[in-house]
């Protein structure tokens, strides 16, 4: 195998610096779409980790009114699940627009922290099992690791494995290789203010459908560190039809949030509702039981407030 030469390697580092320079700036869907434009000249080669991991099962959360506009209760599982991709109008970290990936976490923590459901918010928490239990093939985004002085085991170990596979190629192929694979880390570790721009979201999105779709058909999901963690645990993207051939869900959890993250103390807390694991699949349908799990007086309170249970 030819190796480049270190002018090229220089090249394409200052490249990438550069690329990375204009997305710190706000974007806009113009400048978004230069930065693809971008991309799409400079980037030669893919070079993406594939592995095999095991999620027996994954967790999500869904803020009602964000579907449908007043805090009501649902009752579609389809609700639950990824948006059609007709209705994904902006960037995500692992979707560009007109794209649907299903996206979720591991225990209420990393759900809450994630969606960031603000107080008075009604919200459904679900659970999927893995109901064939096989593994997913996933992608790790694994270069950097938390700053708040913990390691990511997972990021580590995908780190050494990364690091052996690069001592096959020549120096400088390795070297641009690294460059790269930095970029793209650093990419899914960006923080935004709430409520920025989606347009911001530009890079990890498109190296995100290069990764789900572009790169190997093999590949099922993303398994990439939470920013709202601290990298310190991990989400998943997951391909939508992978997901429902894949997943099934098994306990919805109905609950009004009490307290959130911005109050101060570092937490939320919510009261709950309502819960249930009675489901009919074939009519997509979440069968909520007619006792509530907190008093009536409560529940009567709720629903003078707007809520609607029924």
């Amino acid at each position: 195998m030819k190796d480049f030469s270190d002018i090229h390697v220089n090249t394409f580092k200052s490249l990438l610096g550069h690329v990375k320079v204009m997305s710190n700036t706000e974007l806009d869907e113009t400048k978004a779409n230069y930065l693809i434009h971008i991309l799409n000249d400079l980037i030669e080669f893919r070079s993406f980790i594939i592995a095999e991991l095991e999620f027996p099962e994954i967790d999500r959360l869904t803020i009602n009114k964000s579907i449908l506009r007043t805090n009501s209760r649902i009752k579609d599982i389809n609700l639950l699940k990824y948006p059609p991709k007709e209705l994904v109008k902006s960037y995500g970290r692992c979707n560009l627009p007109n794209q649907s990936v299903l996206y979720a976490s591991f225990g209420q923590l990393m759900i809450m922290s994630e969606m960031r459901p603000k107080v008075g918010d009604l919200i459904t928490t679900s659970t999927w099992k893995n109901i064939d239990d096989t593994p997913l093939k996933i992608t790790p985004i694994f270069k950097n690791q938390p700053v708040n002085g913990t390691v990511n085991l997972n990021s580590y170990n995908f780190n050494e494995t990364y690091n052996k596979l690069l001592e096959q190629h020549p120096s400088n192929i390795a070297r641009e290789i690294d460059h790269l694979t930095q970029f793209i880390a650093d990419s899914f570790s960006r923080r935004f203010k709430v409520n920025s721009n989606h347009a911001n979201y530009v890079i990890s999105a498109y190296f995100s459908n290069q990764i789900l779709n572009e790169y190997d058909d093999q590949v099922d999901a993303i398994f990439y560190p939470s920013v709202q963690q601290s990298l310190s645990f991990e989400n998943l993207a997951i391909k939508p039809m992978i997901f429902d051939k894949r997943y099934k869900l098994i306990k919805v959890k109905e609950s009004i949030v009490v307290k959130s993250i911005e109050d101060g103390d570092g937490g939320y807390f919510t009261e709950g509702v309502c819960e249930t694991e009675t489901f009919n699949y074939e009519s997509s349908t979440i069968h909520w039981p007619d006792k509530y799990s907190q008093p009536s007086e409560k529940i009567k309170l709720y629903q003078k407030l707007g809520y609607k249970f029924d």
